[in-house]
């Protein structure tokens, strides 16, 4: 299982708002769930499986 950090930038991969790109910005332990933050208003908990970490495409010169 992936550990996320507070603050990592991570998109969604498998739960609803699949592909969006948010904020970690809490984990509970208890669950084991990461809270993640979507824009300025919209926030979910997400299991490890459900999110990675984000690589934004990088242009080849």
């Amino acid at each position: 299982m992936t550990e996320f950090q507070i603050g990592d930038t991570v998109q969604i991969i498998g739960a609803g708002m699949t592909g969006s790109v948010g904020t970690v910005v809490h984990r509970d332990e208890t669950r084991g769930k990461y809270l993640v933050r979507v824009g300025g208003s919209a926030q979910n908990y997400y299991d490890a499986e459900e999110i990675e970490l984000f690589a934004p495409c990088i242009p080849a010169e």
